[in-house]
């Protein structure tokens, strides 16, 4: 009996600590969640390797693919590894898609959305889930903001204003003494579209022009060429057609070919290769973009709060950047090729200088500033310091004298 007596009495003791070590470990999971910041990460996170999701909202357009590239890119100058999925073209995807990555522990996200409606549903599943998030491209409306301001999981957004896009090139298309144009575009759900449309039917018109059909609904650049055919022959007399989007331009293109009495000046927004080709060639009048380093800023931002070093705007609020949406010459198209399509306009070292931990004390001001600054020239000669354009190839493009 004695014996037994003993063997329950360590039982015991032995369920006396173990539950007692339970509990311990059990409050010091509450105190942690209820006092470490979102931006934070814990002591079981604080040394690992950061995993970042990314949904390019359909693979093989070729816009989407260079901003997916483009965070690739910047994520691997950061030492972080990505997650990133493929939406197919379709608003329910992207919802799916935010859940697989925050099913499969990734430790932020940077999201595009191509609608707004998007905007308050992907912020309630990244808060509830206790994820931090980035918008790029995409800015939201005034109203999606206010949702998005009052969710602390969100850490800002880099886009650019797409009616800034459309604007200039409407102006320059009037300018040119252009008088009826024909647009070809995205759904008009997007918000870049439906902005771009806008911009450039504001100034076109304003200068006196008159803008006769908008081919809404494009997705790829079969469907670009389909309707803008039925566009042409709806409107003979077209003297202009601004395509809101590369893969638009390039079907535009190949339609104004099956139309040769039409005659047409192509304006594009996106400067792909075969924009870039048309440029060269002279089939497109003009073109602009190079805004896709928003992706890339928009990643420093998430690393950057993800480090213990959330960069904030006035008031404690997760920042808005904007990024210029720049206009490019056609002696400038072999250079910005070579850096922007083929390679990426920022280093490595530069990337790593806007980001903790190799830069402890970088502030939302310096990053703001480098987006401000940004331009095929600014670009162009830090390429020249770093020794990889020549001064001769820079006063061809006429960047120099």
């Amino acid at each position: 009996m004695r014996k037994i007596f003993y063997v329950l009495l360590v039982i015991i003791l032995a369920c006396t600590l173990i539950f007692s070590g339970c509990g311990s470990s059990s409050s010091s999971s509450k105190i942690s969640s209820t006092t470490t910041p979102p931006s934070q990460k814990d002591s079981t996170t604080a040394n690992k390797k950061l995993k970042l999701g990314f949904n390019n909202f359909l693979k093989g357009f070729y816009s989407l693919d260079i901003l997916e590239k483009s965070f690739k890119a910047t994520a691997d100058a950061l030492n972080v590894d990505t997650m990133i999925t493929n939406d197919e073209g379709k608003v329910e995807q992207s919802v799916q898609n935010v859940q697989n990555m925050i099913s499969s522990g990734v430790d932020g996200i940077v999201f595009f959305g191509i609608s707004d409606t998007l905007f308050p549903v992907v912020s309630q599943k990244c808060r509830e889930a206790k994820i931090p998030f980035v918008i790029y491209d995409h800015i939201p409306s005034d109203k999606s903001m206010e949702i998005l301001q009052q969710n602390p999981y969100f850490v800002g957004v880099v886009g650019e204003h797409d009616y800034d896009a459309g604007y200039p090139i409407g102006e320059y298309a009037a300018n040119q003494g252009l008088k009826k144009a024909i647009v070809v575009t995205g759904k008009n759900t997007d918000t870049t579209h439906s902005a771009r449309v806008k911009g450039f039917t504001d100034s076109f018109t304003k200068a006196g022009g008159r803008v006769l059909d908008v081919g809404w609904g494009n997705t790829t650049l079969a469907d670009a060429l389909s309707q803008t055919d039925d566009l042409l022959t709806a409107h003979p007399d077209v003297d202009c057609i601004y395509a809101t989007g590369g893969d638009f331009g390039s079907g535009a293109l190949q339609a104004l070919q099956k139309h040769p009495n039409v005659k047409a000046k192509v304006f594009v927004t996106d400067l792909d290769p075969d924009i870039l080709t048309g440029l060269k060639a002279g089939t497109i009048t003009a073109a602009n973009g190079a805004h896709w380093v928003n992706v890339d800023f928009a990643t420093i931002l998430l690393v950057n709060y993800l480090n213990n070093h959330p960069l904030r705007d006035s008031g404690n609020k997760a920042p808005v950047v904007t990024v210029p949406v720049l206009t490019l010459p056609n002696n400038q198209v072999s250079l910005y090729q070579k850096f922007w399509l083929d390679n990426v306009p920022f280093s490595v070292t530069e990337l790593r200088n806007l980001t903790a931990p190799w830069n402890p004390n970088v502030t939302l001001n310096e990053v703001k500033s480098v987006i401000s600054n940004y331009s095929i020239k600014s670009r162009l000669e830090e390429k020249q310091k770093e020794g990889l354009v020549t001064s001769d190839e820079l006063k061809k493009a006429g960047i120099i004298n």
